[in-house]
């Protein structure tokens, strides 16, 4: 179909039998007003597919990576064991996100809106929530979490400016690849913000448990395995007599 015949549809042609939640007016409105901005930005398409298909998430998850590095490098094995806690919240903020997708039951825009520009592969999931947005939602609260932890820990010293900025940059690339969901055609707002809303308060319940998983790490840093948690410490030989 031609853009004159795409442009000469009404709004109420788009949106019939549309399974879309709550907001319903407002989820078409501002997806279509994105999907057409997304039809004058021709020269965006290869970067946001890209970056909506998986490069958002690889930078995010390298963000997270380098913040335990950093926290590993500085001994601080309670704090990577916050990471370890932050991280298993993720998986089962992914998790809970499959049972309510298959609650909620919502079709892809593409699947209901058969005329709207879509720049990634057609999924054969529910769109509600989104598993991307789930995912920033969750590395952004680890790393802002881990960025708390060090301004409180002895050991934080001058990485916690570091990890500030990757925090910051964390949000940066998790909102826009919230952005390039929608852009790429492939969810409405409302996923990509109940996907950011599940993650982030997930991770933040599952780190209520810190105190048992500090106690772990308490008794895992003396230990060979302490190595996964913590830079081994320096080894002094014996001083030199005289």
């Amino acid at each position: 179909m031609s853009v004159t015949m795409m442009s000469a549809m009404t709004p109420a042609t788009l949106w019939a039998d549309t399974n879309v939640l709550a907001p319903k007016g407002l989820n078409k409105s501002i997806y279509l007003h994105i999907n057409n901005f997304a039809r004058h930005t021709e020269w965006a398409h290869g970067f946001m597919h890209t970056y909506a298909l998986w490069l958002g998430a690889v930078l995010l998850a390298a963000i997270f990576v380098v913040t335990y590095g950093i926290v590993w490098w500085r001994r601080d094995h309670r704090v990577a064991a916050l990471m370890g806690l932050s991280g298993a919240g993720t998986l089962i903020a992914l998790g809970l996100n499959q049972i309510i997708g298959h609650w909620a039951k919502e079709l892809r825009p593409y699947n209901s809106l058969h005329h709207v520009l879509v720049l990634v592969p057609k999924a054969n999931d529910y769109a509600f929530p989104s598993d991307h947005a789930v995912v920033a939602g969750a590395l952004i609260t680890c790393v802002v979490l881990v960025r708390q932890a060090l301004s409180t820990s002895r050991r934080g010293g001058q990485f916690v400016s570091t990890v500030t900025a990757l925090s910051i940059l964390s949000v940066v690339l998790g909102l826009f690849l919230c952005f390039a969901r929608v852009y790429v055609g492939a969810h409405y707002p409302g996923d990509v913000i109940a996907g950011l809303l599940l993650g982030s308060i997930v991770v933040i319940v599952v780190s209520l448990a810190r105190p048992i998983a500090y106690r772990i790490a308490d008794a895992i840093a003396p230990t060979a395995m302490g190595i996964l948690i913590r830079r081994a410490p320096a080894v002094h030989g014996p001083a030199s007599q005289v």
